[in-house]
């Protein structure tokens, strides 16, 4: 029977290859230094080619590699995130965010389904119906980490889209889970509860990184990002994220001594290590570790503060108190909640009013209509 497609030209095709015996969709490009290519179709029905040899392959090297590449798995999430892993995007990514990403990979992949793991179906069979149910049924267990793995979902479908690694992108138009903001108020009486359990502790650095959450109305990244750079002669500079508006919180006593106090914490733990303070006041952090006397990361207080928040509660329990638990990012909520009402927005370095319902959480206290 005569092969399927055009008969194949000896023209700059290696002399050691007999033309007459390669395998059906194998060609020769003599581009370069040349190189044997394969013509397939993938899974969604593109036409593509593959470089399979060099040019100093033999006959039964073709063959092999043609084989292998025959036997190859079909695509899956599982790959197409490892393949997004490798690439420069992911590369320019946050320490943060690729953690975060790398957290959503695994619960993704792991997922069981009635037909395996949700990281082994076929990128073919990836639709809109199969991600939305993904979401609805994770937001049982959990909202926030429902809303943020189908932000990787949908980040992962649309480079793959862009670079025509799929032909659909079903992750549009699944929308995230509607979760109201939470509205906790951090009352004084835990704040200096944990506060001192913090100062009685080994993890020296909470006491401080929640003073200042606190003072400055600071998300954590923000605080650990904190350097001798941020120090102004009028205050200190927040250089905030997610949108928020830089902005200088003034010196007053209290946010004073804090920093005074924690700036000669890391000079005695550089001093102890014999180890010399950064010549750039940006690279001279506030919050370094004992330890390896690099800076703190996020992980390291987080991991702290839930220890501490655990040992609050079952020394509340021992005391006869009531703890009620909060978060570290509370404590902005706190902040800007204590402030007074005219100083809240900006003192966020919130640009519209309806960022600030999320984080001014107490009750203003008003007069009454008449006497």
């Amino acid at each position: 029977m005569k092969k399927p497609g055009r008969k194949r030209s000896s023209i700059n095709t290696p002399a050691h290859i007999n033309i007459d015996k390669l395998p059906d969709r194998v060609w020769f490009n003599a581009s370069g230094a040349g190189k044997w290519m394969l013509s397939f179709y993938d899974e969604f029905g593109t036409r593509k080619n593959k470089r399979i040899c060099g040019p100093e392959a033999k006959l039964a090297e073709i063959y092999q590699a043609v084989e292998a590449q025959t036997e190859k798995t079909v695509a899956t999430f599982a790959t197409l995130s490892i393949e997004f892993q490798q690439t420069h995007i992911w590369k320019k990514l946050s320490a943060s965010t690729q953690k975060d990403y790398l957290n959503c990979h695994q619960a993704v992949v792991n997922r069981a389904t009635t037909g395996g793991k949700m990281g082994d179906i076929p990128l073919t069979k990836w639709t809109v119906g199969l991600i939305r149910k993904y979401r609805d049924k994770r937001a049982e267990e959990s909202e926030s980490r429902a809303n943020k793995e189908l932000s990787y979902i949908k980040r992962l479908f649309s480079w793959a889209y862009e670079y025509e690694k799929v032909p659909i992108n079903p992750g549009t138009g699944v929308k995230k889970i509607t979760i109201a903001p939470r509205q906790h108020y951090t009352e004084d009486l835990d704040y200096h509860y944990l506060i001192n359990i913090a100062k009685a502790s080994s993890y020296w650095y909470v006491q401080y990184a929640m003073e200042l959450a606190y003072l400055c109305r600071m998300r954590m990244c923000e605080v650990l990002e904190l350097t001798d750079a941020n120090e102004q002669d009028n205050g200190l500079i927040i250089y905030r994220r997610k949108g928020s508006k830089t902005n200088i919180t003034e010196w007053q006593p209290r946010l004073r001594t804090i920093w005074d106090e924690l700036k000669q914490k890391r000079t005695a733990i550089l001093k102890s290590r014999k180890q010399p303070h950064p010549i750039k006041a940006s690279d001279r952090h506030v919050f370094i570790s004992e330890r390896t006397g690099d800076k703190i990361d996020v992980s390291t207080l987080q991991t702290a503060m839930q220890r501490l928040t655990t040992l609050a509660v079952e020394q509340a329990k021992k005391d006869g108190v009531e703890f009620t638990k909060f978060t570290f990012h509370d404590l902005k909520r706190k902040g800007i909640s204590d402030t007074s009402a005219p100083d809240r927005m900006a003192s966020a370095g919130h640009r519209s009013p309806e960022m600030m319902k999320v984080y001014d959480v107490k009750p203003d206290l008003v007069k009454p209509t008449k006497n």
